[in-house]
Formats: structure tokens, sequence, C-alpha cells
């Protein structure tokens, strides 16, 4: 019985076998060559008119993916098991998708992107596993990459364009090392663990060595000149890099997966971060002693880039329990070996003119150059690059550009690396910025008056340098041999460092010399009431006094440096906050020493900020502490003449009015007419007291729209006047209050005050609790 969907009979007419690691693509090309038709053609058959993929050469290195009905199909016209052909071809069971409109089987192609590598198997065992001389192509395997009976290496297949496809074998009869190396390579495999994954990371490591081109290799350049292929020439020193420096992958492969090797790193590098490859210098050794190149050694020491210096970054962050395993043998993409087509492709384009294709600059490397340029510009100003992390540099926010270079560091490209090394061999030394800062602060010193001397206690270095240099000498042993090897440079080396003793500070001498900046101060100005930023001939004084006066007010009683303080300026740690005493001597200063201050005339003789600040004490002579009154009378204010303030005209100034100044007026206005319900206009004493209210009800409106909170100044004017916001309208609070005034004092309101209590009568029930409340107190509601 024939399927009406498959014209062909349903059993084939000939058998073909599949081979090992072989694709379906393959098979089915094979299987179409055996019965003369095309690779559409037997497919068309199997599964019906419509077939469609990417054609071309470039299919041969891609994979069409089968429905299950159209796999059994094919399993009957090749004569073999399906089993068979899912234990043979990897992606046999990875079958198409059915249709939605119909139980039709479909059919669907990958091209070589999208699909593991691929190679072209070896052809005398294919010929003779088949009887044919149709070529077949396999998943690329490290198992079946060089075939030991015939001794050839089989390419990746690579499609360079969808008409151009490279693929072929390099013979390895005169390369015997190749045949040794890939013997070891399979009993390695053998033994299982992380081999496999530890050959990628080790092709990675040769291929960057490949492309160093150092001029002490020799072993390379003589193997390739073994190597025999019938590929292009000119392409042969790019498509044979695998094949000439696969035994020492091989090398580094049995070193890399040797957890031995991986325990000896991490005891080199004390489970720090390496700056630098000579850090591990038995790995070194180790490489160079059996690859046979005894300068390699030396080579690789300053290297601090690249896929070896990667994995043994790695190895010490899978130590400390920051990467898993299997992250140990990722690779990355920076480092990874860059692909042959490409290659191929770019030396094919230079053949024709004789130069390399002009190409533009990505985005990424526009941006990493200008990043790189001012690196440099910084380094010749500032001789390093510790810059702060969100240190900038001529307007480019170079301190975050470098701290994303160095979180980055072991997947940046070499040549990036390469590039920031040479302008500054620690520009990512395994420690913090600011250590290195402070190094170059010691270097400084070290070139202006020679090295440290750390038995002597660092004479001649600041408190600050001085006490972190004797902590890097206190903990030597534990610095990373980086840091050591820097504090050298200082004239710090581990016997100096065993023998330092600490940067002391006679307290008794510095008290003096501080107390001397404070006498050449008050010398000057008559006080010590300074601000924290005041300093005297460089020192920081204000700093300094603010720091007497925190242990003063500690202390249970009076100090000996209280009182040398004291005798200098006796109100230099007053009760009250320092801001008022800076404002008292600044009025003092503007008044003389021989002239007395007279409130009743506005303190016409002083500037407009002092006039206004006296004009406050005035106000709140009362509430001063006895010593502050003490001081003001010594200016010419007394009790009497603060008094004088109701008399007193307030003289406009133009500075900001003081919030005390303000508060000053409204308690005495509250204090006369017994609320501050009083008009834009009115002015108290020469001061503008309705504006000023007016502006306190608009912020505290703003403050309430703003947040819950109560608004700073709201309890000081609450107990002056309950109402002095009302929830209303403030024109009924005005009304509200002059006929207060009138029935108070026993007159007739006039016509209009009539009208308006009557109103009020009227909508009583419209009012809120609040008016309803200040209209019974006149009794013009019943209770």
């Amino acid at each position: 019985m024939k399927d009406p969907c498959f014209p062909w009979p349903a059993v084939g007419v000939v058998r073909l076998a599949p081979l090992g690691g072989e694709t379906t693509l393959s098979f089915v090309n094979r299987l179409a060559a055996r019965y003369e038709v095309t690779v559409t053609g037997l497919l068309s058959a199997v599964t019906g008119p419509g077939v469609r993929g990417v054609w071309g050469k470039s299919c041969l290195i891609g994979e069409v993916f089968l429905a299950p009905a159209v796999r059994g199909r094919l399993a009957s016209l090749c004569q073999v098991p399906e089993p068979h052909l899912s234990r043979a071809l990897p992606s046999w069971e990875e079958g198409a998708d059915e249709k939605v409109n119909g139980d039709q089987s479909n059919v669907r192609f990958a091209s070589g992107s999208m699909v593991p590598a691929v190679m072209l198997g070896c052809r005398l065992c294919t010929a003779a596993r088949t009887g044919a001389p149709c070529p077949a192509r396999l998943y690329s395997d490290l198992r079946s990459r060089i075939c030991i009976r015939h001794q050839c290496w089989s390419l990746d297949s690579l499609a360079l364009d969808r008409a151009t496809l490279i693929e072929g074998q390099m013979s390895l009869a005169g390369v015997p090392e190749v045949i040794r190396a890939h013997q070891r390579l399979l009993s390695l495999l053998r033994r299982g663990g992380s081999c496999e994954s530890a050959f990628a990371v080790a092709q990675a490591v040769v291929s960057s060595w490949w492309d160093a081109h150092w001029p002490d290799e020799v072993l390379w350049p003589a193997r390739l000149g073994r190597v025999r292929s019938d590929l292009p020439e000119g392409e042969i020193l790019v498509l044979a890099r695998d094949v000439v420096t696969y035994p020492e992958a091989v090398a580094v492969t049995a070193i890399l997966s040797d957890r031995s090797w991986r325990q000896r790193v991490l005891e080199d590098t004390h489970g720090r971060m390496p700056h630098t490859l000579a850090e591990v210098p038995r790995l070194l050794t180790e490489l160079a002693r059996r690859l046979n190149r005894p300068w390699l050694a030396k080579q690789l020491a300053t290297s601090s880039a690249g896929a070896l210096f990667a994995w043994v970054r790695t190895c010490v962050r899978q130590a400390r329990g920051t990467v898993p395993e299997e992250g140990v043998w990722v690779v990355p993409v920076a480092h990874r070996p860059r692909g042959l087509a490409a290659q191929v492709r770019e030396l094919r384009l230079q053949q024709p003119f004789g130069g390399a294709p002009a190409a533009g600059r990505s985005r990424a490397e526009r941006a990493y150059q200008v990043g790189l340029a001012h690196a440099r510009s910084y380094a010749a100003r500032h001789g390093h690059l510790a810059v702060p992390k969100y240190g900038c540099h001529e307007g480019f926010a170079l301190g975050p550009w470098l701290a994303n270079q160095r979180i980055g560091v072991a997947a940046l490209p070499i040549e990036r690396a390469q590039a920031l090394h040479r302008i500054d061999p620690w520009w990512n030394g395994p420690w913090p910025v600011s250590w290195r800062r402070t190094y170059h602060r010691a270097l400084v010193h070290v070139r202006k008056h020679g090295p440290v001397d750390a038995t002597a206690g660092f004479p001649g270095t600041s408190l600050a340098l001085g006490e972190w240099l004797h902590e890097q000498c206190s903990r030597y042993d534990d610095l990373h041999v980086g840091q050591q090897r820097l504090l050298a440079d200082l004239g710090i080396r581990p016997a100096h460092a065993r023998s330092a003793r600490p940067r002391r500070k006679n307290l008794a001498q510095a008290f003096a010399a501080d107390l001397d900046y404070a006498r050449a101060f008050a010398a000057v100005h008559g006080h010590l009431a300074t601000s924290k930023s005041t300093r005297q001939d460089g020192f920081p004084l204000g700093q300094w006094l603010m720091s007497q006066r925190s242990r003063a007010r500690m202390a249970e009683k009076e100090t000996d440096r209280s009182r040398a303080l004291s005798a200098i300026d006796p109100w230099w740690n007053p009760p009250w906050p320092m801001a008022w005493q800076r404002a008292y001597h600044h009025a003092r200063k503007q008044c003389g020493s021989h002239q007395l201050l007279v409130p009743g005339d506005g303190f016409a003789r002083v500037g407009a900020a002092a006039a206004s600040w006296l004009y406050a004490q005035c106000a709140l002579f009362e509430e001063l502490h006895p010593r502050q009154q003490d001081l003001l009378r010594e200016i010419g204010i007394t009790a009497e003449g603060a008094q004088a303030r109701e008399t007193a005209r307030y003289r406009p100034t133009g500075a900001r009015i003081d919030f005390a100044m303000g508060l000053a007026h409204a308690r005495d206005y509250a204090g006369v007419h017994g609320h501050l319900a009083l008009p834009h206009p009115v002015q108290h004493n020469g001061f503008p007291l309705g504006k000023w209210l007016t502006s306190k009800r608009g912020e505290a409106r703003a403050h309430a729209r703003r947040t819950p909170a109560p608004w700073p100044g709201m309890q000081a004017f609450v107990a002056l006047d309950p109402w002095w916001l009302p929830p209303w309208a403030f024109a009924w609070q005005r009304d509200y209050h002059r006929l207060r005034l009138l029935l108070t004092t026993g007159l007739e309101p006039p016509p209009k005050l009539r009208s308006w209590t009557s109103e009020q009568l009227a909508q009583r029930h419209t009012l809120l609790p609040g008016q309803q409340q200040l209209l019974q107190e006149l009794r013009i509601f019943p209770g």
C-alpha cells in the first residue's frame, strides 16, 4: 500500500547508513545522490511540493529538521531503522513543527550560523564506509578532528557568503607531533572531568600567542612549513593556525585541567587577585618547560590581560566562592580565538587592492579612544591614573570610565589593556584606588625630601601621611606583592617595616603651636568667634576651634586648654550659638570701641544687616541669656533701652527681614490689639507688619500643600493669635475683630457692620465651627 502523499515506494531500493556525528542535511544529501536526485527533489517527494530553504553552497554546512512522519519515510528510503539513525545523527529527533491547517509534515532549514560548527569528514574514511565519493559533513568534535589512520586534519567548513564555501583537509604526514598530541588529548578525554572545557581555554591562550608574533618563536614557523594542503597557499597561514598550535594547546590543556595546578595558582597568589602573571611563577615555569620554550616565562610575566590571565583571576574568584565551578572555563568574548572565516574574508579583500580595506571605527571604539586620550592627559599632569571614582578631568567623567575598565578587566581586549598599561603600569592594581592616591602623596614627599625613615617614626611627614605609612608597615606581610614593590620605592623594605615606629606627635607642643595661630587671629579681630572655614596663615583655625569646643563641652571640668583659650577670648566657647557671637562682634566692630548704640534712633550708625540683628535683640532682650545681656550692655543696649523698641522706628534696610524681628513686632502688636488680623498696608513702628504676616501666611499654606508636617513657625504665631491663619476668608476675620473692638468699647457699630452681623445670623448654619465659636464669644448667637 502506498501513502497518497508519498509517491515513492514505501521501502527504498538502496541501503545507506549514516556516519557517527553526521549532520542530517549531509545524510539527506548523500541519500539524494544515491537516488540520483537533488535534495529538493528528495524532500519534496517525502513531504509534498513547496519545500523551501536556504540554498547555495552555504546550505551544505547548515542543517535540516524533519517532522516525525518525514523521518519515518526517510528511514524507509535508506533501509535503516530509526533508532539507529537517532543514535548516529545528533539532530535527527529535533523535528519541525506540524502545520496548523493540516497534518502535512513540514521541513525547517537552518543556516550555518544557526547550528554548531561543521567539518568535512575524512574523505578516505567516508569512501571506505559508504563506497561512494560523495563527501560527508560532521559536527565538529575534538575526537574526530584528526584521522590518525590517514593522518589528516579536517578544517571547519567556512561559508564566506552564499556562493563561497571553504572546506578541506590538511595532511599531517610532515607533523607527527600533532598526531602524538591528539593521542595524548584522547587519553585526557577518556579520563572525563573538565578536559574538554579546559581545551577551549587552552585554545584561546595559544591563539593569542599566535597573534602576538613573538620574535623568539621559531617552532611554529618551522611547523607551518611542513603542513600540506590543497587550499590556496596564501590562506594556509590563516587556516593552519589551529593545526600548528595544536600540540601546545594539548599541553596547556593538561596543565589547566589538573586540579593540583589550580591549587598551586592559589598558593602563589595567596588567594588575592593577581596584578600580572609574574605572581604565578610556578605556572609560567611549567608552561615554558612543557612547551620547550625557555623564554616564555619571562615573556608572559608582565602580562596583565588575555585568556590565561583571565583564567588565573577566575580561579581565585572561584576559590572565594564568587564564581561557580563551570565559570572557570568560560572564555571572555574578547579573548576567544578570532573567526577564521572573517580572517579569510579580509585576506581576500586585501589581494585585489594591495592593502587592508578601509573600515571605520565602531562607536564603542571611538568612545574608548576618547577615554584613553583623557587618561593620557591626566597621567601627564598627575603621574598616575588613580582617579577617584566620580572624578572628572577636563569635563570628562574619567573616574567612572576607569572604574568600568577595571571592573571588566578580565574581558578587556589585550590591545586596550596594554594601552592603559603603557600609561600607568599600576592602573588596575588589585587594591583600592584610595590606597594608590595616598601612596602618590608619599611619593611626592620622597621626591622632595628623600626616602622616609621608618625606624625613626617617619620624621618630616605630615601626621596623616606618617600614620598611613606606619599602618602599611604594621601589616606589611598582608600586603599584595605589588604594594610591597611600590613601598620599596619609598624606602620601606621588609627590614624597615619590622622595625618601624609609629608617627608620634607631641601633643603639648602641637597645642602650643596651634594656640599661637589663635593668638594671632585674636590680635587682629579681638575675638575667637570663627566660622568653620576660617584659616589663619594657612592653618585651619576654624576647624581646630570647633574640635576644642567639642572637647571642652564633653569635659566635666575646665581643663588647661580651656583656660589658655579663655585667656585669649573669655567667650571663645559660649553656651549660645556661635552665629550669635559672630553677629555680636560684627555689630560691635561697626559701632566702634568708644561709641554706644542708641536703640531709639533705629541704629542709624551701623549697617543694614547689623541694624536688623540689633533690633531683633532689643525685641527679644528679656529672653536672652544673662551673659548675652551683659555683652549687649557693653555696646549700649540696656534693659531700659530695649523697652524703647515700642517707640523706635524701624529703618528699612533692603535686606531679608529676620524672622525673630518680625515675630517681635507681631508680639508687640498682638499685645496691644489682641489679634494679628491686620490689613496688608498696616505698619507697626515703621515695620511692614501687615505685608510680613501676609507673606508668612502664604508660606504656611504652601507648606501645608507640600507636606502634612506642621510649618516650623506655626506654634509661635498660634501662641499670639490662635486664628492668625483661619480656614475662611481673611476679610471675615478683619470684620469680626472690628465688630469686637466696637462692642468692647461700648460703641455702636456702623450700618455696614450691622448688616454684616445680620448676614451672619441668617447664614449661621453654613458657617464653620470656628466662626460660630467666635461669634458666640460676642454673644451674638445663643449658646
